[in-house]
């Protein structure tokens, strides 16, 4: 339910500081026609007017940064966001915006920057802890990631989200029993029905060469043909194809319960390698990476 690329509204103006009645409206009415460019534009104007008069105003600033990343002009909402906060320090919610703009950019590392400061200003702010983490894993900062996840999930036990990038950090750290019992909780909470309409979740991403592979396990391997895990490989964001641990009635029955296989150019294919127990990830994810090397 959260993402980087998000904007979230906020209406929270600054602490201890009397938002102008004016400056409110504004700003409510702009948020209730977020879609409609002429009244996005007709709120900047009106603000525009307000700061000539109360231009130390950092709620003014806040609702001018607003309408201006829902106008599609990250760099002047950035500006605004930044100026709320030199007028008012601990203006939370303007922190937290402004890193989702420069997330919204790919700007992992500046985002970090207000993702940080808008957490420490406000420790319960579960959004910036995830966004944070999340900006973290983009540059493989794996450590401070699982730090910002953690920190979310002592805030928020049951979210999900949270719960499933845990398992991906520690993954990426090589800490296969902090994983496991991450892994362990996201099941859990699945069981429990708190994982909305999810199938699967990814576990892992990884770099093989130029290629980009997702990680992925089902929550459910029931059917005659049912893959345990899938390996999405992609490049430049286009999808190649998949290698899959498998499962099936047949192959249970023959003793042989696990099969790799490999989805490419609308065909599947079986590769010739059977197990009769569940490999473990740290051995079957080698196997995978020679598999991709080679076929794709």
């Amino acid at each position: 339910m959260r993402f980087l690329v998000a904007v979230v509204v906020m209406l929270g103006f600054a602490a201890g500081v009397r938002a102008d009645t004016d400056v409110r409206s504004i700003l409510d009415n702009a948020t209730q026609h977020e879609g409609d460019k002429k009244v996005l534009e007709e709120s900047l104007g009106k603000l525009d007017q307000w700061l000539v008069k109360h231009s130390e105003d950092p709620d003014g600033h806040y609702a001018r940064g607003w309408v201006l990343a829902h106008l599609g002009r990250p760099a002047e909402a950035i500006a605004a966001y930044k100026r709320a906060l030199v007028l008012h320090p601990r203006f939370g919610d303007a922190a937290y915006n402004a890193g989702v703009v420069y997330g919204g950019q790919k700007k992992d590392r500046e985002a970090i920057v207000y993702f940080d400061k808008a957490f420490a200003i406000e420790p319960t702010n579960v959004d910036a802890a995830y966004n944070a983490g999340q900006s973290y894993y983009n540059i493989k900062d794996y450590g401070h990631a699982a730090a910002r996840w953690a920190a979310a999930q002592k805030l928020a036990p049951d979210d999900f989200a949270v719960a499933k990038k845990l398992v991906q950090a520690y993954h990426a750290l090589g800490k296969e029993g902090e994983a496991a019992k991450a892994r362990d909780k996201v099941l859990a909470l699945y069981k429990e029905g708190k994982g909305g309409k999810a199938k699967d979740f990814v576990f892992d991403q990884f770099d093989v060469g130029k290629r980009h592979v997702y990680a992925a396990e089902t929550f459910d391997t029931s059917g005659d043909l049912a893959y345990v895990y899938r390996f999405d490989v992609t490049l430049d964001g286009n999808r190649l194809g998949s290698v899959n641990l498998e499962t099936s009635a047949v192959v249970r029955e023959a003793g042989v319960p696990y099969l790799l296989a490999m989805d490419k150019d609308g065909t599947h294919a079986q590769l010739g390698k059977a197990f009769k127990a569940m490999p473990a990830y740290k051995d079957l994810k080698p196997m995978v990476i020679e598999v991709i090397k080679a076929k794709f």
